[in-house]
């Protein structure tokens, strides 16, 4: 049977629709714990705790060991309503629901060793193939510092990007390797940005420790949808293309924060008058054209990320089970998204920023964390505008690629 003829079978779970209704029932608690969550640069065990209890982890982790198996399209839908008032949060769930998939795709001893006694484990990760590793009977051992593993307080296992010699004829390949939080130390003090502060991205530190070799998954095959995983999973959510289940984690809490920004501001606004002792004061802001012109266009940018985000991941997983893989303009229409989307939700941003006044300059002011987490998104390098952008012209001139896809 061909791959694309597989069908995995029913999954006993909720349906896409209760499994997002579960996640707005977490929003309140969310956003009143929004400022502790920067202030700690960590979201709190007790949200991780709600999010493992409403089974949002459960989104895309294989069937066998408890999952639904549900698509990206909850993923995103969590990650934006989430987004909306805490996008540290976001983010971290988003990657929480993005690695649960991603460990889907090492081999089935990997995924027994992960969740085979705690079903409910969580994996952080750092994904630049920083790390050093030598061959060794049985597998390899690994050190290294592994930089901004977000999610690494909650998480129980941690993805450790590494460059090892396991290619044809030993060539060395970019991996991830996947450790158990008992082999590493989190480096408390190496996270303090401006911006998705209570991500807890903190350094996760190895110091040669051994790694059997089925905990090796080769990064090449998760992006070209033959990783070792699907023959275990049968499900073809587990040949999509790496880069559509983890960069559209990386990028909806962006549309989320600027959305959320964007209501804030307009609730704030509908009676407010200025307060400027000589320009402006004495006047309803909303009675602005050019406040106005400011919310249609942010508003016209949100739902252009998001529309395209839940678009391009249902059309990656419909050729899947069609084809039985992810194909070049598949991947690389994704990869143009996901950079487009980020890019667009900090315009959006800039346009409700630079309208708010004196007062969102406040730390206690929602929409000036969500201005600086929004821009934190887009320095992240696989949502690099330029780089994106650029190299899917290379892909419509049939030039060779320069970039993650």
């Amino acid at each position: 049977m061909s791959t694309a003829q597989a069908v995995a079978a029913k999954v006993d779970g909720p349906s896409r629709e209760d499994l997002v209704a579960r996640a707005h029932a977490l929003v309140a608690d969310i956003d009143a714990r929004a400022a502790q969550c920067e202030a700690d640069c960590r979201v709190s065990p007790e949200i991780v705790d709600r999010f493992k209890a409403a089974g949002l982890h459960r989104a895309n982790q294989p069937a066998a060991y408890g999952g639904y198996e549900l698509g990206f399209i909850p993923q995103l839908e969590t990650s934006f309503a989430v987004g909306k008032v805490c996008a540290s949060t976001a983010w971290v769930f988003g990657i929480y629901m993005a690695h649960n998939w991603l460990t889907g795709l090492f081999p089935k001893q990997a995924q027994d060793d992960v969740w085979g006694d705690d079903p409910d484990a969580v994996v952080s990760g750092s994904y630049a193939p920083i790390g050093k590793g030598s061959v060794v009977p049985g597998g390899f051992r690994l050190s290294g510092r592994f930089p901004f593993s977000s999610g690494s307080p909650g998480a129980g296992w941690n993805l450790c990007g590494v460059i090892l010699p396991v290619g044809p004829q030993s060539k060395p390949m970019p991996c991830f390797a996947i450790v158990p939080k008992d082999d590493y130390t989190i480096d408390w003090q190496s996270w303090n940005p401006v911006g998705l502060a209570g991500t807890g991205s903190f350094d996760v530190v190895v110091d040669d420790v051994f790694v059997p070799e089925h905990r090796v998954l080769r990064i090449p095959d998760a992006a070209q949808g033959t990783a070792p995983g699907a023959d275990s999973n049968l499900n073809p959510l587990y040949r999509v293309s790496l880069l559509t289940g983890v960069a559209f984690a990386l990028s909806m809490p962006s549309v989320g924060a600027a959305a959320g920004a964007l209501e804030h501001f307009i609730q704030e606004n509908r009676v407010r008058e200025t307060h400027g002792a000589i320009v402006l004061g004495g006047k309803q802001i909303a009675s602005y054209q050019t406040v106005q012109k400011r919310v249609g266009e942010a508003a016209a940018r949100i739902d252009a990320g998001r529309t395209l985000a839940l678009r391009d991941a249902e059309e990656a997983e419909i050729e899947v089970r069609r084809d039985g893989a992810s194909s070049m303009d598949r991947r690389l229409i994704n990869r143009r998204t996901q950079s487009f989307m980020t890019h667009e939700a900090q315009t959006a941003m800039n346009l409700i920023f630079d309208a708010v006044g004196g007062r969102a300059l406040q730390h206690d002011h929602p929409i000036q964390r969500a201005w600086r987490d929004v821009a934190a998104v887009n320095h992240h390098i696989s949502l690099n505008f330029d780089a994106v952008m650029s190299m899917y012209g290379q892909h419509a001139f049939g030039l060779p690629l320069d970039g993650q896809y």
